[in-house]
């Protein structure tokens, strides 16, 4: 055998068994980052879509309560119209002492009883909706009030929707499906997989994970996403190894033609590099070939402590950023805190030197949230207007904006009140379908222009962001449904309970008298008999505006 069939053997053994440790270092580094990533976005779409089920079930329990409360002020017709017609939910009922339908609105499931119906706290039934049953005071002959949401397929694809996942979303009860995204067989499968176990899960083919039933909540939340990827995975190691054993291949020809101690140097690098010392270094050589290998080899492994190092900074970025999401999320009660923490989060997450959130009032959107602008002299924009320079190019067409100011299409030329240099990443903010804000981040720290995948996070947590401000705005307007009536606007019963006694204690006081209009249209009912009830409210909104016209404010 000749010699250069020897080091072919020798020298081919000695440098493709640390190519290959090294590739799979790397790739186990990879596909654990994509894992622990995969399996913190599931908790989150978890938590999310329990959040959502568990203000709709909040909403169905408000509903409730205001029909019973028009129920006394009007007719249990008229309240659980109200009710279902509002798009409060799918149905509506007045029940008496025993149980039997005075009036109802909407459709129920096949043999459901309306006098049998759960509590959002209670899921031992297993029915496919969420219910909730107040009682009625005042009212002859009714004693209490149900209104029902029903879980089918359109309401399921809901609840997936505004929980922000692209995974299927499962409703189970005692293990048995309530309600799924997905078809009866497959929904049955994936149960089946869970067998009572709580959590994220990997099985056969699925990553799931299972919230346990709480306050609000009467079903085990599952949102279920399909492995993928693996094949993909398995492709890319084989062609790294195939690249990796061509280049050993490579260099085992040039070492074999001469450059032995070369060879012999870089081998024992490698070693090193292979246990994890990744400072390890080549001496610089003009060797021809040797000393380009050397380089090369250098520049892997300066390379590969970027890549290593880049891979800490981002999974510690991710986590501070769902912690700060988290801490948003629950605090939707508060959209002035919850966007300071969206815009302390998206500075922090792609290093931006500034950054502001304008969000909408009428007919301009007003500086709600500003970080670093005064630091580095750059102008805080206090009103943003549709379609006028960047910001308002994002407001007008709901499309993110990158790139440097100044410079390259006209969406880049900045308003009088917008910082007029420097790069600029801005994407909207969409609540119930339509663009309401916009955050915007300025320069990096480490002056690197915003990339793509820079775009795609910041939408990301704007996405995030939008479903903390659904529930703001779905909190205000429960709210406001409490002590207003829908019809008229004005303050309903409730609202005239609670300051009634308020001011009797005032007049008391301060020894000043307390008087009580209260006003009642004559014949009425033939209004809605002659004209439809449609024509009656209006009569009454009419009625309610010229009595508002005719009142102060206090």
């Amino acid at each position: 055998m000749s010699l250069r069939t020897r080091l072919w053997l020798v020298l081919g053994a000695l440098f493709l068994v640390p190519i290959v440790v090294g590739v799979l270092v790397v790739i186990v580094v990879v596909m654990g980052a994509q894992s622990d990533r995969q399996s913190e976005s599931i908790d989150l779409a978890a938590s999310a879509v329990a959040a959502e089920l568990a203000d709709d079930c909040s909403l169905v329990g408000l509903a409730a309560r205001t029909a019973a409360l028009e129920s006394a002020t009007s007719s249990p017709g008229e309240a659980v119209a109200s009710v279902t017609s509002g798009g409060y939910a799918d149905y509506a009922a007045v029940l008496g002492p025993g149980g039997a339908v005075v009036a109802e609105q909407g459709d129920l499931p096949s043999g459901v009883d309306p006098a049998t119906l759960p509590g959002c706290s209670l899921a031992d039934e297993g029915m496919a909706l969420i219910a909730d049953r107040v009682p009625v005071e005042g009212v002859p002959g009714a004693s209490a009030t149900v209104v029902a949401r029903v879980l089918d397929s359109r309401a399921m694809q809901a609840l997936r929707l505004r929980g922000g996942t692209d995974g299927e979303v499962l409703l189970l009860s005692g293990g048995d499906v309530v309600a799924s995204t997905l078809g009866p067989a497959e929904s049955r499968a994936v149960a089946g997989e869970i067998d009572g176990r709580r959590g994220t899960l990997d099985e056969d083919g699925w990553t799931l994970r299972v919230e346990p039933p709480r306050s609000g909540v009467p079903y085990d939340v599952v949102v279920a996403v399909p492995d993928s990827g693996s094949g993909a995975t398995r492709w890319l190691v084989a062609g790294i190894l195939l690249a990796g054993a061509a280049a050993a291949g490579l260099l085992v020809r040039v070492v074999a033609r001469g450059l032995s101690q070369p060879f012999t140097d870089l081998t024992e690098a490698a070693e090193r590099v292979a246990k994890g010392d990744l400072d390890t270094s080549i001496a610089a050589s003009d060797e021809g070939e040797a000393g380009r290998l050397g380089s090369a080899f250098n520049q892997m492994t300066d390379e590969l402590r970027r890549s290593l190092s880049e891979l800490e900074r981002s999974r510690g970025d991710l986590r501070d950023s769902l912690e700060r999401i988290g801490d948003a999320l629950r605090s939707t009660h508060d959209l002035d805190g919850l966007l300071h923490v969206v815009l302390e989060t998206a500075t922090a997450t792609l290093a931006a030197k500034a950054g502001v959130v304008v969000y909408r009032s009428g007919d301009q959107l007003q500086l709600m949230a500003e970080q670093g602008l005064h630091e580095a002299g750059l102008p805080a924009p206090a009103v943003v207007v549709a379609g006028n320079g960047i910001l308002g190019r994002v407001v007008a067409t709901g499309d993110p904006v990158r790139g440097r100011i100044g410079s390259g299409p006209v969406g880049l030329a900045p308003s009088e009140v917008e910082p007029a240099f420097g790069d600029v990443l801005a994407v909207p903010l969409v609540s119930m379908g339509s663009v309401v804000g916009v955050v915007a981040l300025y320069d990096r720290i480490d002056r690197r222009a915003f990339e793509a995948s820079d775009e795609d996070a910041l939408t990301t947590l704007a996405r995030q962001a939008s479903i903390a401000i659904d529930n703001v705005q779905l909190h205000q307007e429960a709210q406001r449904l409490s002590t207003t009536d829908p019809l008229t606007g004005l303050w309903n019963f409730r609202y005239l309970s609670m300051s009634l006694a308020r001011e009797i204690e005032r007049s008391t006081r301060f020894d000043r008298p307390l008087a009580v209009l209260m006003l009642d249209l004559d014949h009425f009912k033939q209004v809605n008999d002659a004209h439809g009830h449609a024509r009656g409210d209006t009569v009454l909104r009419e009625l309610a505006s010229r009595v508002q016209e005719q009142i102060r404010e206090v």
